[in-house]
């Protein structure tokens, strides 16, 4: 099954790595891509909120929230995303 995948992907033919019958019975994935998506945005939401109502200068009230998010996204993608893929995504680059 791995050299009909590292065939197929050689050849550059990425949309159907394995047939139809080596897929039969497995379980799909569950994509929950919205869910972190949603716990980041309440934080970001609820940091800006709080900064807003403090009696903190507008610099400061700047700065945390974007600490806020920074370490919501760290924390919620640290399985997927390596410091040098996070530097990517801010840059709006991709080195893959």
């Amino acid at each position: 099954m791995l050299v009909t995948i590292a065939e197929r992907y050689a050849s550059g033919n990425t949309l159907a790595l394995l047939d139809p019958r080596d897929v039969d019975g497995v379980e799909s994935a569950v994509d929950r891509e919205w869910v972190r998506l949603v716990i980041l945005g309440v934080a970001m939401t609820g940091a800006a909120i709080a900064a807003g109502l403090s009696e903190l200068s507008a610099a400061a009230s700047t700065q945390i929230v974007a600490v806020v998010g920074a370490v919501a996204w760290v924390l919620l993608y640290r399985d997927r995303l390596s410091p040098g893929d996070v530097l990517d995504v801010m840059r709006g680059q991709s080195r893959k």
